[in-house]
């Protein structure tokens, strides 16, 4: 049976009750006077500690569940200058008119001693970049004020003015990611880390090479500067690879060329340097590329890159993290002589538009036997003895048989996150070969005992499945998207909720998508009412 819902601690009900009591005293058209009074009375009354608690599960709720302005409505009314930490960059993106509003909170509360601050911008229209620099300019001045910034991410908002701020205030900065940020160019990387970005101007990285540049203080802390999908050219990167000994990651690719391209001007004649990235993303890799990496980033582990540089990946004997980009294309015999020198060092293989590349799952488990990720199409041939995937606790993967999904749930007893995608061959079975039978025959034999979510794209299980994965899978808390399992109807889906509310368990029924509203059974996480909302709503 699914686990049970435990007992709210004693700190979550508090919460609890507190959020219910922020948000009735909330009204969008309240006047500055009346917010003056709610923000002295909260502050005088919660100490900072519980205030920053209150502020961090607001910016963790999605933002379908609470809009922006409630969010920001309660941050003036919780924040001040001891609040240390504001992030929602891993539950959403909001708009430039919702940033405007952010940034005007964060001015009228003062809050310069932030640590971490963290929001993600989706530009709709190419418009909207024309006020982006306005929307910035009201920050300039409270930004200015936060030295003790550590963790930053700025993305699609990023701007020269920022960057430099960060650069000449932020010494102990250490994150910091300006993803899809159009502003964002080599005089802005040069502000942000050097004292006289001046010096690098019309400079190629054969000359930067052979300068003693005196670099911003923060230079030698950053660990992570994400600046894929900006205007920034190779002369940025040699930069940041250069005069930032600390680098782990770039954040993702970086359009203006090949990183690989570069490394030779970074390499002194002895073979002395060392970068400290542990990640990487190329587009091709060649032999000598490769070479230059193994030997100058000893610490690389996770690599995305096109499968066409299979041939020289085993060069790079550091990895441990695989994605490749297969484009459509048949590359399963690149892929097994690659594994077969190295595939018992990854320990997450991702293939990236791969229905069109089926690798055979006996030969996958004995070439990657402490594979713990995987994200692959699979096949299997007949009359091949599988061995068992002893570490394997995630899998997304396309299927296009019954014998093969029957294999993989047999042969991986700790797998915990299962996402299955059945692609039907012509002439060949459908998706109804996934059915109640093919759960039933996995778990009698031995499988699926320790699966805690299961997501199946399109199948024909009916409830006979569904009870017998409650009965022998004691994890399960999460399964999805019901609404295209053709044996579940709508009644057998109402009773299934009703059962799950009154035998108290934690269990997630997803009809299509995880934020549709009304459709999840656990709503034991949604600390904030649902009403919540429709009161912000209301005062507007």
């Amino acid at each position: 049976m699914p686990p049970y819902k435990t007992i709210l601690s004693l700190t979550d009900i508090c919460t609890k009750r507190v959020l219910d009591l922020l948000y009735e005293g909330i009204r969008v058209s309240a006047p500055p006077q009346e917010r003056k009074k709610q923000h002295s009375y909260v502050t005088s009354t919660l100490n900072s500690n519980i205030r920053q608690h209150l502020i961090n599960v607001i910016f963790q709720q999605p933002l379908h569940k609470q809009t922006f302005t409630c969010k920001c409505m309660l941050l003036e009314m919780l924040g001040d200058c001891s609040t240390q930490t504001i992030d929602f960059s891993q539950v959403g993106s909001v708009y430039i008119d919702e940033v405007w509003h952010f940034y005007r909170t964060l001015t009228i509360g003062l809050m310069i001693n932030l640590m971490k601050l963290g929001l993600a911008c989706n530009l709709r229209k190419k418009m909207d970049e024309k006020f982006l620099l306005d929307v910035n300019t009201s920050l300039y001045r409270v930004f200015n004020q936060m030295k003790n910034l550590r963790w930053v991410t700025l993305i699609g908002v990023a701007d020269r003015t920022l960057l430099e701020s960060l650069g000449t205030n932020c010494i102990h900065l250490e994150y910091l990611n300006v993803n899809e940020s159009s502003k964002v160019n080599d005089d802005a990387i040069a502000r942000l880390l050097l004292k006289d970005p001046e010096l690098i101007e019309d400079q190629s990285e054969e000359t930067l090479c052979f300068q003693d540049i005196q670099t911003n203080p923060c230079a030698s802390n950053l660990k992570m500067v994400g600046v894929s999908v900006t205007n920034v050219s190779l002369t940025s990167v040699f930069v940041l690879l250069y005069y930032v000994p600390k680098l782990e990651s770039l954040g993702g690719p970086i359009q203006a060329g090949s990183i690989g391209s570069i490394l030779k001007h970074l390499d002194p004649e002895d073979g002395s340097r060392f970068l400290n990235l542990n990640e990487l993303w190329e587009a091709k890799i060649r032999p000598c590329q490769a070479s230059l990496l193994n030997m100058m980033c000893p610490n690389l582990t996770c690599l995305t890159c096109d499968a066409s540089s299979l041939d020289s990946l085993h060069i790079i004997s550091s990895i441990s993290a695989l994605t490749l980009k297969l484009c459509f294309r048949e590359y399963v015999d690149d892929i097994y002589n690659y594994l077969l020198g190295s595939g018992q060092n990854l320990k997450k293989l991702i293939l990236v538009d791969h229905i069109n590349c089926g690798l055979d799952l006996s030969w996958l488990i004995e070439l990657t036997p402490n594979l713990e990720y995987l994200e692959a199409t699979l096949i299997r041939e007949d009359g091949a003895e599988i061995a068992e995937w002893h570490f394997l606790k995630s899998a997304k993967v396309t299927v296009q048989s019954s014998k093969v999904t029957l294999a993989l749930l047999t042969h991986a007893p700790v797998l915990a996150d299962l996402d299955i995608t059945f692609v039907m061959e012509p002439y060949q079975e459908t998706f109804v070969c996934i059915n109640d039978d093919l759960i039933i025959n996995a778990v009698v034999d031995g499988g699926l005992t320790n699966l805690q979510k299961l997501r199946i794209s399109e199948c024909a299980v009916s409830m006979k499945g569904i009870d017998c994965l409650l009965l022998h899978c004691p994890g399960l808390t999460y399964l999805a998207p019901l609404s295209f399992w053709h044996g579940v109807s709508l009644q057998d889906l109402h009773a299934l909720r009703q059962r799950v509310k009154e035998r108290n368990w934690v269990l997630k029924i997803v009809m299509r998508v995880d934020w549709e509203n009304g459709q999840e059974a656990n709503k034991d996480s949604d600390i904030v009412p649902p009403l919540a909302t429709n009161r912000c709503m209301e005062g507007s």
